[in-house]
């Protein structure tokens, strides 16, 4: 057996030899190897796309701005209130990478609709007042309990995230008294007064 080794040495050789002179081959290897991070689209962990660094959302005199606090390298979001060009206030949002959607109306009444990742959020509708207050705020489970419909019907129907079906949109209430916001969701619409806070649902739109 040893006098066959010296031949298994040199055949060894010139197998590797061969082997390295294949760029294919060498090419293949090559790209399991660590590099530089490759250049494509940044998204967030779950798949999504970050949003905007900076997002602007007017009704009347009053603007709502949302931004991102370091540049999505956390995802901590920024929300701000202005009439015309006083501040009217600022504060970090819960939301991680900001709320998914925002209304405002003209009284200057700001809601917050879930997160921009997919999550059963705790923050899925947030309603401040002019003053940046927190005057209600609902958790995924709340709504679901309000509605009476179950998670699995929710996020089955959703379109975006795990409850909303459509983007919402604002509307007088039925007695003209205020300003309710519709958001399409498991075969319903829910209903968000923005005067006080309370909830309602009634049939799709």
């Amino acid at each position: 057996m040893p006098r066959f080794l010296p031949l298994l040495i040199v055949m060894a050789i010139a197998g590797s030899l061969f082997f390295w002179q294949r760029p294919f081959v060498r090419d293949q290897l090559s790209q399991l190897q660590p590099s530089s991070p490759p250049t494509m689209p940044i998204t967030i962990a779950d798949g999504l796309t970050y949003p905007p660094r900076r997002q602007t959302f007017t009704a009347g005199s009053y603007q709502f701005v949302v931004t991102a606090t370091d540049q999505w390298q956390t995802p901590t979001a920024t929300g701000t209130l202005y009439e015309g060009d006083r501040r009217l206030w600022q504060r970090n949002l819960p939301h991680e990478y900001g709320p998914r959607f925002v209304l405002v109306s003209v009284a200057g009444q700001v809601l917050l609709i879930d997160e921009s990742i997919n999550v059963a959020s705790p923050y899925a509708l947030t309603l401040l007042d002019p003053s940046g207050n927190v005057m209600a705020q609902y958790s995924f489970d709340d709504i679901k309990r309000m509605l009476g419909v179950s998670s699995a019907e929710l996020t089955r129907q959703a379109t975006s995230g795990w409850w909303i079906s459509a983007p919402p949109t604002l509307s007088h209430a039925a007695d003209r008294t205020g300003v309710i916001a519709l958001i399409p969701t498991g075969g319903t619409t829910l209903e968000v007064n923005l005067a006080t806070g309370e909830l309602n649902c009634r049939a799709s739109l």
